[in-house]
């Protein structure tokens, strides 16, 4: 038996990127999606879908301004070729990954992660959710299928970034099984807002 905490094998990129019968990319380990009894779908964000991740992107920037340190008036500069490498990356799935929920073919929520330096760690990014669609648990099943990907890769420790006037995320990420580290970093250049950081085992969050 291999070791608990044994790192995944690397990839050739022929390897990692398969075709469905339609010829769309999406990364191997994808294939599989999680249907809830919500009726919501949880799945793997595919690399031709930079155009649908790039509007959602802009409109969580847009709408919830104050609960995101990335900022509408810098993202929308970006060129095209920033938000195609970036889903392309996520949909090969070995260092980033890009999760949508999705229901009727709309996309209801989206949660992303990244490998930290520290290859026991990954980091939890651009969660949001529609508003109309809060109060059904799509966050909580964003975060577990997080925490699969991140056990998938033999990562033991999901990390977060939380604005510190964000109760209502806090509240979220708590209940989830995130706790505070007792470390708070300032808000990107121009807000004088912090940033608590939380931190949960793998065994937690999917607990």
């Amino acid at each position: 038996m291999a070791p608990r905490n044994a790192p995944v094998p690397a990839l050739s990129l022929q390897d990692r990127l398969l075709r469905r019968a339609d010829g769309r990319l999406l990364a191997a380990g994808s294939l599989a999606s999680a249907g809830l009894p919500n009726g919501v779908n949880i799945r793997r964000v595919y690399a031709d879908e930079w155009r649908r991740w790039r509007e959602t992107r802009l409109r969580m920037l847009r709408d919830d301004a104050d609960f995101f340190s990335t900022r509408y008036e810098d993202m929308v500069r970006e060129p095209d070729r920033t938000w195609r490498e970036w889903v392309a990356g996520a949909a090969e799935g070995d260092q980033k990954t890009l999760f949508a929920a999705e229901e009727n073919g709309s996309w209801l929520g989206v949660v992303g992660g990244f490998a930290r330096i520290d290859p026991s760690e990954v980091q939890l990014i651009s969660m949001w959710v529609d508003p109309q669609a809060r109060g059904r648990g799509i966050a909580r099943d964003l975060i577990r299928a997080l925490a699969r990907w991140t056990k998938e890769r033999g990562s033991t420790r999901v990390v977060l970034f939380v604005q510190e006037a964000n109760e209502p995320a806090q509240h979220l990420y708590t209940h989830a099984g995130f706790r505070a580290t007792g470390d708070r970093a300032p808000a990107t250049a121009g807000r004088s807002a912090f940033k608590l950081v939380l931190a949960a085992s793998v065994q937690e969050l999917l607990a």
